[in-house]
């Protein structure tokens, strides 16, 4: 039986960012992959993204060449209409199966399978799920109405099974077997030096901001991998695969810092040769966190600050304040550890002026770079459902799920007062500034 596990292509990338070939290696099916080989299946990766495959008959014709009984799509937002299209094309080829998971369908699940070019889909987390579905169809269609977590068709109608509880030790799953892919091709040139491989030491949120779909997929409680298991993965990328940078995936890497300190003893011990970045909250970095981090070859951190006015802050639950936000980045500049900072505009109430004070904010954290980023609500959000009541998005989601980005574009506007045209220009006006100043993390 042969699986494929399908990286759609990435149809936003456009500017500068399409310049400068940035290419995410896509973690979660290297993990999926390395989950259900463990019980002795052959499965492949196809990245259409990198292989720049964007036609859906010419994409399907990639994957079908391969000769699958199973192809599982990840789906991100902005590439559902992708999947749809290429998953038609390929059943033009065959009747093959085809399954879809990732935070789109985790959000929607009512409608995901509306278009019959899908057989399933996963919400939430997808191991064993995925593992019990295609065990069902390897053996003589075992019935499949019992696999929590699982979407599918029953007599025309659309049934969601229950939600299985969470893997609780996370050390069981395996590390991603990464020599599926060409990892020559996942770069980053405005923060990696040169190829680099993803890595997510923690699942789960506990926080609640309005516009984070995180906690669909993960949970609200936090489920941490061993100092250990963490520092087994980043020694595998330099000893197997010549990789020594990495980028954690995790929400809140610093969310423990014990942990923090655990690990990147741990690193120091094995004599690791590594740098990596890390996404932060304001209110758990602290000098000697920093410092720490530093030392063990932390280059950089993201902070999402989100906004510059305290009434939105409290507006998206973010949980932080500005104060928080000045001292973090105190302590980075301290500890000599470069930070870029993340903020949103066009929140539900945002105004001429918050908007102007959040640019401002930037201006006094004074970040090594900085990312401006529309408000854009994700299907399973707060936000999002805050979007359906107002009438500005149906239900089911935009007329095109495609435009669902945060780049050049306004999904939905609940700002009080600000036009489409206006948040646009305060976006670009924001990065034609930092354009200029930013300072070169490589």
């Amino acid at each position: 039986m042969k699986i494929v596990l399908v990286q759609p292509p990435n149809l936003q990338r456009t500017g500068k960012w399409e310049e400068q070939k940035t290419y995410r290696p896509p973690l979660g099916l290297a993990t999926l992959a390395a989950y259900i080989e463990k019980y002795g299946y052959s499965v492949s990766i196809i990245d259409l993204d990198i292989e720049g495959l964007v036609n859906p008959k010419d994409a399907a014709d990639r994957i079908m060449s391969s000769e699958p009984n199973v192809i599982g799509f990840t789906c991100l937002t902005p590439r559902y209409p992708t999947v749809i299209n290429i998953a038609r094309e390929c059943k033009k080829i065959s009747d093959v199966t085809t399954v879809v998971g990732g935070p789109h369908i985790s959000g929607l699940p009512k409608y995901i399978l509306k278009d019959k070019s899908i057989d399933y889909g996963i919400i939430g987390e997808g191991e064993g799920a995925f593992l019990d579905l295609i065990g069902c169809i390897r053996y003589d269609n075992r019935p499949i109405y019992n696999i929590d977590n699982l979407i599918f068709r029953f007599r025309d109608n659309i049934i969601i099974n229950e939600a299985r509880p969470y893997i609780d030790d996370i050390d069981i799953i395996p590390h991603p077997n990464w020599s599926l892919l060409d990892l020559n091709y996942y770069r980053e040139p405005g923060t990696f030096k040169k190829n680099y491989l993803g890595i997510m030491s923690s699942r789960g949120c506990p926080f609640n901001c309005i516009y984070c779909s995180s906690k669909i997929t993960w949970g609200r409680k936090v489920r941490l991998h061993s100092p250990k298991y963490v520092v087994d993965e980043l020694e595998m990328g330099v000893s197997i695969y010549g990789i020594n940078e990495f980028l954690f995936y995790d929400d809140t890497f610093t969310i423990n810092k014990q942990r923090v300190m655990d690990i990147c003893n741990e690193i120091k011990s094995r004599g690791l040769n590594i740098r990596f970045t890390a996404n932060a909250r304001v209110d758990t970095i602290d000098y000697d966190t920093a410092r720490i981090l530093k030392n063990a070859g932390c280059f950089m951190i993201s902070l999402g600050i989100e906004s510059g006015d305290s009434d939105i802050l409290k507006v998206i639950k973010k949980g932080i304040t500005k104060k928080q936000s000045v001292a973090a980045c105190e302590s980075l500049k301290k500890a000599d550890l470069a930070y870029y900072t993340c903020y949103m505009l066009g929140h539900p109430g945002d105004t001429h002026e918050s908007i102007k004070a959040t640019v401002d904010f930037a201006n006094i954290l004074d970040p090594d770079q900085a990312k401006f980023m529309i408000s854009t609500p994700y299907p399973g959000t707060e936000l999002y459902d805050m979007a359906v009541k107002k009438g500005l998005l149906p239900e089911d989601g935009a007329s095109d799920l495609g435009e669902h980005t945060y780049f050049q574009h306004v999904v939905c506007n609940m700002t009080d007062g600000v036009t489409d045209e206006e948040l646009l220009k305060f976006q670009q006006d924001a990065y034609d500034n930092y354009d200029n100043i930013k300072r070169p993390l490589t």
